[in-house]
């Protein structure tokens, strides 16, 4: 008789082996949009979305993952609200007015992620329910933060 074996996340996370050097801090800087700048997106999962927010990493050690699109590669970021989880589409950049970006982050080979890990965007700290969606390996998360246009 074959033995059923149960497996619960806990004991899978428990039993994940990771190697590499851990980032306990991310640093990033958003360039806030330009007024006048007007976003579209008519794909629900909003990989047709432009502009794509513009995100630089301070370190080499991870940068914002990148996803395909009918064979072209664009960085996984996007203009979206956080409270209703829905892509920006026909809006146009006003200045002063604030805009949420949301992006995921990749860790270079080698590295992974604490969890949690100190996200600083634009020298600010994130605050820790902004920063989600840590993949089991460790090695990405999505973010969100809040800038303005200008």
């Amino acid at each position: 008789m074959k033995e059923e074996v149960n497996l619960t996340e806990e004991t899978v996370l428990e039993g994940y082996e990771r190697s590499g050097e851990v980032l306990e801090t991310v640093e990033l800087t958003v360039i806030a949009p330009a007024a006048g700048t007007f976003i579209t997106c008519k794909d629900p999962s909003g990989l047709d979305q432009p502009p794509v927010p513009e995100i630089v990493p301070v370190s080499d050690k991870y940068y914002i993952d990148t996803v395909t699109v009918n064979g072209v590669e664009r960085p996984e970021a996007y203009w979206k609200t956080y409270n209703t989880l829905e892509y920006y589409s026909d809006v146009r950049f006003e200045t002063g007015k604030t805009y949420t970006v949301f992006a995921k982050v990749k860790a270079a080979p080698g590295y992974f992620f604490n969890d949690p890990v100190d996200l600083i965007v634009n020298g600010e700290e994130v605050s820790s329910e902004e920063v989600e969606d840590y993949s089991l390996e460790g090695d990405s998360f999505v973010f969100y933060f809040d800038i303005e246009a200008i």
